[in-house]
Order: C-alpha cells, then structure tokens, then sequence
C-alpha cells in the first residue's frame, strides 16, 4: 500500500520558533518538489482564522482555503483546523528568493552552509490588490536598508487620498511606517520586500504592488539575503510534482480581478502534469481528482495517482500498482 501523506502524517504542531519562517525544509532532489508536511492545530475560544493564521505565520487567506468548512470569526473551541504547511515548489529555479503571488507565499532556498544542508524556507506574504497588482519579472536585490524611510510616490499618495487615508510625503521610520523594520529594494522601480505594520493583513492581496511580510520573517530574511540575490516573481495558480512515486496537485483560487473559469485552471493543471510526468509515458492519472483539486482549490497538495481509489458503485477498492490503475481482486 502506498502511503499518500509524509510518515510523520497529520499532526499537532507547535508555532514556528522567533526568527524562523513557517518552516524550514531540506531541498529536495530535483526530481521531487514536495516540501513540509500535513499538521493540524486545534482551535480556542477566542480563536479566529486570522489569529490561527498569524500565530503560526501562515497568512489569512491560506488557512482560510485549506478549511473552508470552519468559520472564519468563530471556529468554536475544539474545532481541528489545517494548517497549510505542505507545499509543490513553483516551477522556477532553486534560488535566491520566488515569490508565487497566486499563493502568497515567497520561498527562500539557503545554499548549504556548515554542517547544515541547502533548505528553502517558506513565508506568508501579501501582494498588491486588484489594479495595483505586483509585477511579475526577473529581479534582483540592489540595496537593503534597516528601519527605512518611506517615500510613498505621487499615485500611491493619491490612491491614499481617495480612500480616506492621506499620507505625507514622507515617512519616518517608526510605528506608522508600513516598510516595518526592513526592507529589500529590488530593480523593480518603486517594489519592495518589506515588513509591515499591519501585520493581520498577511496572506491577503492589500498592498500596492510591494510583497509585505511578517516582522520576525523580513528580519530574518534580511541578514540572509545579500545584495545582488536574485528574485523570481511568478504566478502559478495550479502546480503539480513528485513525492516518491506519487503525484500531487495544488490549486489556488484566483485572485481578485484574474477571472480564470474552473475549466481554464483544470486546462492549466493538465500542461502542468503533462510537464511532470513527460518523462513517464505510461503513469494514469485520476483525472477524477484533478478536477475536485480545480474546483476545491484548498491550496493543499492533492494526490492523484497512482493512488488507492474507492469505487463507490461496487464498493471495491481499486489499487494502483507499477503506474496503471486497476480493479483489486
């Protein structure tokens, strides 16, 4: 029997450590592109997503896919709630800095050092909202500045303006800076990697066009990230890789103001498999599964072959076993 989650398997898990992302992970071969593992946290009285999602850095809009059916301000005490830590790499090169504006989330590969191997770590980001969105391009790290100044340019002041919430021209660091502590300026004119003073805005699309992060998480990248890194910035709504022997799928709900129908993501998913398996003629996929992964969309990695199946109309188990898929018994 193929064993469809991590051995480690669903658990409870403590916060991130200060000063750490939502995890670490070791990188894995190039022919393998899952990274974390399926954990779970059990939610308090007072709980909310927004307060799960900030307390264990994984963003807002994440948590809130992967449990769709638990709600939002009032989780109720005792409630088991998925923590998205489970993730297919974008399909981008294993360096420097990728951000994935579909997910929200930015991942950092550290070349080995030491004793301690090369890892990715992964970070809960928010990007630009509808009509400011973040720009998707090659970049790179020209400078990097503590506590840094912000200079809001001439649209954002107006932008700012018009919705009730005037800004000057400049603004200091401190408590109402929205840079927060840190910030990477890339070769991108006016975009940013920086922290942030709202911090419970994480995993959302609310800035205008710069990739904010967590404070403990910006800081930490920041020592880690030399001048001249390079950075990816992609958007990759559906992703498909390898664990072992068996394929996963992950799929994102579009973003404000990208109308992708179900059927133009599911198109999408397929020429990602199709990239994924080229090099595998006669794996079966259950395209069954691909289609409730479009159209869930949790943003977890969904195995879809080759996979134990359950046929409901005979109430048989179906095994999959050497890449086809065939009736057991």
């Amino acid at each position: 029997m193929l064993l469809l989650l991590p051995a480690a398997g669903v658990q409870a898990e403590t916060p991130p450590p200060a000063g750490a992302s939502s995890g670490f992970y070791p990188v894995p071969q190039p022919d393998e592109h899952l990274v974390g593992r399926p954990q779970t946290t059990t939610a308090s009285e007072e709980d909310t997503l927004v307060l799960i999602g900030r307390r264990f850095r994984t963003g807002y809009g994440a948590i809130r896919a992967a449990n769709p059916l638990v709600d939002s301000w009032l989780p109720r005490e005792g409630t088991e709630v998925l923590l998205p830590t489970w993730h297919i790499l974008p399909e981008a090169p294993r360096e420097g800095i990728v951000v994935n504006t579909a997910e929200m989330r930015l991942y950092h590969f550290e070349a080995a050092k030491g004793d301690q191997p090369a890892r990715v770590g992964v970070y809960a980001i928010s990007i630009g909202r509808d009509g400011r969105e973040t720009p998707l391009a090659g970049a790179r790290v020209t400078r990097k500045a503590e506590n840094p100044t912000w200079y809001p340019t001439e649209s954002i002041r107006k932008d700012r303006a018009a919705r009730g919430e005037p800004v000057p021209a400049v603004v200091p660091p401190g408590p109402a800076n929205p840079l927060g502590t840190r910030a990477l300026y890339l070769n991108l004119p006016a975009y940013l990697i920086h922290g942030t003073n709202r911090e419970l805005g994480i995993g959302m699309p609310v800035t205008a066009g710069c990739v904010r992060m967590y404070p403990e998480d910006i800081e930490y990248l920041y020592d880690r990230v030399p001048v001249g890194s390079k950075v990816e910035i992609v958007h990759q709504p559906v992703k498909a890789g390898w664990s072992g022997n068996v394929l996963y799928v992950e799929s994102h709900n579009p973003l404000e103001g990208l109308e992708f129908t179900q059927q133009e993501r599911l198109q999408q998913l397929r020429a990602a498999i199709a990239r994924t398996v080229s090099d595998r003629p006669d794996f079966t996929v259950d395209w069954d599964k691909v289609r409730d992964a479009v159209m869930e969309s949790t943003g977890v990695p969904v195995p879809v072959g080759p996979i134990w199946l359950v046929d409901e109309r005979l109430g048989k188990e179906v095994v999959q076993e050497g890449g086809g898929v065939t009736p057991a018994g």
